[in-house]
């Protein structure tokens, strides 16, 4: 025993001395529980996107559900309640399953001219070396740059049958130009091709960026193994690209009626006797030149269901073979 330095008192020798700061107690663990309320932060930031979105596309959409029950002509202050009545008009309407013909023709035609070809475009233009590659890819992309409008603009100088430059260029090969945007079955074909020229730049770049997000290790590994490179292609490149492709498909098939609209009203404005009227274009003749909005509204609420259809079937057979990850 010996004295400590406290007032004399002896101190035990045989105690633990410990050297350091004294520990602090722990802390007590807040419990989150049921009864925890959550922080609102999070509904704050998302507030301005919800409120545009719901004043922008939610409420035009339940609006225009709500003017298809109505026959208005879009003056006058009293809507008269119709019912389902410019529904039923839409199976006798002759000019109305002309558009859906003439869409589903362009839809059709686009899959090949803005999906199956930009993804043909885009593997080759990968293979290109040097600057050039950069040159290639601007020139491809440079319609997209463009309005819709400018670009129709610049193909009805080109249609023109007679100073056109495609009719220049049939002459000096001994053929003669053709009115297509007169003709019956060549004025659609010539809104697709349009169409199809202005948005073919945007899914190439889309598929570039998929193709180069591909882990080269994965391409080479393939050809070790001795893949040629279809195979390579169709065994490596092709499945980790399905979400790109996913993309691309759903954006081409649901603004195909958007993107045919302003050709339309530039080049044939529907005719000749409704050869190339479609379903983008139609809302506009019915609801801002014939007046009916309501009838309108009606064939815009069918698109809208139909193409929601068509997106979930699509998402139900064609996602399980979607990879998102190498």
């Amino acid at each position: 025993m010996v004295l400590s330095l406290d007032h004399g008192r002896p101190m035990d020798t045989n105690a633990e001395v410990r050297v350091g700061p004294t520990p602090t107690p722990p802390q007590r663990r807040q419990k989150v529980g049921r009864g925890a309320r959550p922080s609102p932060l999070p509904y704050l930031y998302l507030l301005p996107a919800a409120l545009g979105l719901g004043l922008f596309v939610y409420w035009p959409l339940v609006d225009t559900v709500g003017l298809s029950l109505y026959e208005w002509n879009l003056v006058s202050p009293v809507k008269q309640f119709v019912g389902l009545a410019n529904y039923r008009a839409l199976l006798s309407d002759q000019g109305f399953w002309i558009s859906v013909v003439n869409t589903l023709l362009a839809i059709v035609a686009m899959c090949v001219t803005t999906i199956a070809a930009p993804l043909a475009v885009a593997v080759a233009a990968l293979r290109v070396r040097g600057a050039m590659r950069f040159v290639y890819r601007g020139i491809i992309f440079s319609p997209t740059v463009i309005s819709m409008a400018i670009a129709a603009l610049i193909w009805l100088w080109m249609y023109n049958p007679m100073q056109g430059l495609i009719a220049k260029a049939l002459r000096l090969l001994g053929g003669q130009g053709f009115a297509w945007l007169t003709h019956p079955q060549l004025a659609i074909w010539a809104i697709i091709i349009v169409t199809a020229w202005k948005t073919f730049g945007y899914n190439f770049v889309i598929f570039v960026a998929g193709l180069l997000a591909i882990p080269q290790e994965l391409v080479e590994a393939a050809r070790i193994d001795g893949a040629n490179e279809w195979h390579t292609f169709r065994h490596v490149t092709w499945p980790l690209l399905a979400p790109t492709t996913l993309f691309v498909v759903l954006t081409t098939l649901m603004l195909s009626p958007q993107y045919l609209f302003i050709p339309t009203q530039i080049l044939t404005q529907g005719g000749p006797n409704r050869a190339s009227n479609n379903l983008g274009y139609i809302i506009w003749e019915q609801g801002f030149e014939v007046f009916r909005v309501g009838h309108a509204s009606a064939i815009a609420v069918v698109i809208f269901v139909a193409f929601l259809v068509f997106s979930v079937m699509h998402f139900r057979l064609l996602e399980r073979g979607v990879h998102y990850g190498a």
